[in-house]
């Protein structure tokens, strides 16, 4: 498997540092990958133009500036339009590591049955990583989970269990492209990443490898799903993607199987619900015992990153944490 066999797909909007140093890392790690970018920037500044010129020199870039495009329009846009058989999806303020990237691709090349792979991934602090290594503030960000069940049902079980965004490991083209399309009408953003991660894991099975992976980012401009329920449902149309949920994932779980639509319906209902109550849970809990708990949690963190910067998993990634702090 080479580099030029797999794209990277990353929508961007209005954050040209993020998407500068991303690509400038590419650049020093010397990747060969096809690196596809929908901008959806109201404006696009002449000095970004120009540093995106010079490193498209370097490497290979296919730019495309679509100010209308939301980040759901964005990625449909680049799945259409990608010329490779194999893609993963990348924010543009996290990071690939190329060999991980490949050897991911690699692996699904040869094993048909597997819709979805991908490697370590850690969770770092955006400002923590200039700073000195014993400062950086990270951990770990998925795991090593698997999904390797036979039976549809079995391996969204497991995901409702031990839930993981798959979205972001590497896809046959064709098939991201068909696991993503009904999650990119949901009026969500929340449904929308939701859905195609149980989309991708009904229809076929999802794979861990030990190799270095991903880097993300957390800062303050970052998109993250909210964890209260109310909020969500208000302020995110998450109830109004319900019904799409459930007739998108009953297709998905029936495919090619003997399953009934009787059958296939009850099980997307069930996992809807299993959805709500953990949302439904962290509602309560912040309710009641919000302080205590974010106090509880700053301690916890505290111990844990510690901990996981002294751990095996997380000892690959310190010369990649170096090259970016260098940027």
């Amino acid at each position: 498997m080479k580099d030029s066999d797999i794209s990277i797909l990353i929508p961007t909007l209005s954050r040209p540092d993020f998407l500068l140093k991303n690509l400038q890392f590419l650049v020093k790690l010397k990747a060969d990958f096809n690196i596809c970018i929908c901008d959806s920037s109201p404006k696009i500044k002449t000095n970004f133009r120009k540093k995106l010129n010079k490193l498209s020199k370097i490497i290979k870039i296919k730019y495309d500036h679509k100010p209308s495009f939301k980040c759901k329009e964005a990625i449909l846009f680049l799945l259409n339009n990608c010329k490779t058989d194999y893609a993963a999806y990348l924010g543009d303020d996290d990071f690939f590591i190329p060999n991980g990237l490949t050897k991911c691709a690699d692996f699904l090349s040869k094993n048909l049955d597997y819709r979805v792979v991908y490697g370590k991934a850690i969770l770092v602090d955006s400002q923590s990583i200039s700073k000195p290594n014993l400062s950086i503030k990270t951990s770990n960000y998925w795991g090593s989970r698997s999904y390797q069940e036979y039976k549809p049902e079995a391996r969204l079980d497991n995901l409702s269990d031990n839930y993981l965004v798959n979205l972001f490991g590497v896809h046959r083209t064709k098939e991201f492209l068909e696991d993503f399309k009904p999650s990119s009408i949901s009026p969500s953003r929340s449904m929308s990443e939701i859905l195609v991660n149980y989309i991708t894991l009904a229809k076929g099975k999802g794979k861990f490898l030990p190799v270095t992976y991903l880097i993300r980012q957390t800062h303050q401009s970052r998109y993250v799903m909210s964890p209260d329920l109310i909020n969500i449902l208000i302020e995110d149309n998450f109830a109004e993607s319900f019904p799409l949920f459930i007739s998108e994932l009953s297709k998905a779980i029936k495919g090619n199987k003997k399953i009934s639509d009787k059958k296939s319906n009850s099980l997307s209902k069930t996992y809807l619900r299993k959805i709500l109550e953990k949302y439904s849970k962290s509602q309560k809990v912040n309710k009641l015992f919000s302080f205590c708990i974010n106090v509880f949690k700053r301690i916890k963190f505290y111990f844990k990153n510690m901990i996981f910067r002294n751990s095996n998993y997380y000892r690959d990634f310190k010369i990649y944490l170096k090259i970016i702090s260098q940027l």
